[in-house]
């Protein structure tokens, strides 16, 4: 994402930074807030998942933690099939709303899950489809309308960033509280309205959109099949498909092995297309497919905020400040609050030079494992009745936060500059398969983390003990990782550098 700074970077006047903001493109600004009302549907209903499941519907924390995971990995999964059909067949503007059409449908069934439980994975099957056609190809629709040595591209892709977090801060807010105050289907319900504000700006300035794009997918196809315009049978396939997805997620951890095989295949044809590459190109993809998959293991305990981290938060931490107790779910809003002030505060104060891109992205790494060991020491210093200080969650996830901002920003715009043009969406959706295998790592996460229960009822102090030890583990996990990645820091600093 952004650059470590030197003192000469922050000489940045007060009327500069007024400038830089005004000169924003519009094309920036619509995106930015598309993809922030996308963000606030998914992350509205993620923020409510996994503590419905414990609390109301009374599964035990494995199924719970399956589901949540599957549906994840399949929304992340999606954009591998999706980014190569918009690719060849239908471009990216209209897999965006194919995409935001479906997750609305979906946001709609799940809004009814308290009068029959089951809408709950047709619901969260559509959603999952839906957010497999949106995202990655919204990126890409992104770094499409910038020059390919634009040297905004990276604060453009920050800001971008910024947006999906104030679409998911607004939601844990918001959704976590009504349903809180109102009831869990008022919840999903207003999570879904923010995909149906998201779509209507869409729709109402994708004029702007079409005379912005500098970069086409190559060869488009775009005309009808069978006599059928082909975004209308993507659209119905995506609803069939849908239908199917359900019962997957009936049955999560059988189909969670079975997605993963689908991935590795995935993994293995995205190498061997690289092989085929010329000599630079070639260079460049391996230096990606190196960032996705330490993304992967950054994301695989990022992913936990919906799951892990929410139950710890309903279970374990005293949820009160000033005397006002914040929901576990609204307590989810943490994360996009931090990374809005920080994202805001870097794209406004740090210059974007290349050379720095490397050194950013090890220094994420190296934040999951700080951010794991607050969370250990505020298990060591928990009070009697087991109940964490709120002010740990506040800055564990705070730090998380800040390398977040380090890697993912990063990764999303080096896949556009990186990659050759035919191969943008198949590229962007290989990372988000790398964020499905992140979502699955729950599923193996609650093998050893999950806390026995009666009816949603838990042990608080057993369950302190579990999370006390597993949160030390993941924190030497990680510094594993960030000793692994210095393996290969000069190789990938000297590619990116070169761009």
């Amino acid at each position: 994402m952004s650059k470590i700074m030197d003192s000469s970077d922050i000489e940045i006047s007060d009327m500069e930074i007024s400038n830089k903001i005004q000169r924003l493109p519009n094309f920036l600004k619509i995106l930015f807030f598309v993809e922030m009302w996308e963000r606030f549907s998914y992350y509205g209903m993620r923020s409510l998942l996994v503590i419905f499941l414990t609390s109301q519907l009374g599964f035990k924390d494995e199924k719970a933690y399956a589901i949540y995971s599957l549906f994840a990995a399949i929304g992340y999964a999606g954009p591998v099939l999706a980014g190569f059909l918009a690719d060849k067949l239908v471009g990216f503007r209209s897999m965006v709303l194919i995409g935001g059409v479906i997750i609305i449908i979906g946001h709609a069934v799940m809004s009814f899950v308290e009068l029959k439980t089951d809408f709950i994975y047709l619901g969260l099957a559509l959603i999952a489809i839906g957010t497999g056609m949106f995202k990655g190809n919204i990126s890409n629709l992104l770094g499409s309308c910038y020059n390919e040595n634009d040297s905004e591209r990276n604060r453009g892709f920050t800001i971008f960033y910024v947006g999906i977090n104030l679409g998911a801060f607004l939601a844990s807010l918001s959704c976590g509280y009504v349903a809180h105050l109102y009831g869990w289907n008022y919840g999903f319900g207003l999570a879904g309205i923010g995909m149906m504000i998201g779509l209507i700006t869409f729709i109402n300035f994708e004029y702007i959109l079409k005379t912005s794009i500098k970069v086409h997918p190559l060869n488009p196809i775009r005309q009808k099949l069978f006599g059928i315009k082909t975004p209308t049978i993507l659209f119905t396939g995506g609803l069939i498909v849908a239908i199917l997805v359900a019962q997957m997620i009936m049955y999560s951890e059988l189909f969670a092995n079975v997605l993963a095989i689908i991935g590795v295949i995935s993994f293995s044809v995205f190498v061997y297309i690289i092989l085929k590459l010329p000599s630079e190109q070639r260079k460049k993809l391996i230096v990606l497919l190196i960032l996705i998959v330490f993304l992967m293991c950054f994301f695989a305990l990022e992913m936990q905020l919906g799951s892990l981290i929410a139950l710890f938060t309903h279970r374990n931490v005293h949820n009160e400040i000033l005397g006002m107790n914040i929901p576990a779910a609204v307590s989810q809003a943490i994360n996009p609050l931090a990374i809005i002030i920080l994202g805001s505060m870097m794209s406004s104060w740090m210059k974007f030079n290349s050379k720095y891109i490397t050194a950013t992205f090890g220094f994420g790494i190296l934040t999951m494992a700080i951010c794991f060991f607050i969370l250990y020491m505020g298990c060591l210093n928990a009070n009697s009745e087991g109940q964490v200080g709120y002010i740990y969650i506040i800055v564990g996830i705070s730090i998380m936060s800040l390398g977040e901002l380090c890697i993912g920003p990063v990764l999303n715009s080096q896949a556009t500059l990186l990659s050759p043009n035919g191969l943008r969406g198949l590229t962007m959706g290989m990372i988000m398969l790398a964020l499905a295998f992140s979502n699955l790592a729950g599923i193996v996460i609650a093998k050893f983390m999950s806390i026995p229960s009666v009816n949603g009822e838990v042990n608080h102090l057993e369950s302190l003990s579990i999370y006390q030890e597993g949160f030390f583990n993941i924190a030497i996990f990680n510094l594993g990782f960030v000793v692994i990645f210095l393996v290969f820091y000069k190789f990938i600093n000297k590619v990116i550098s070169k761009q």
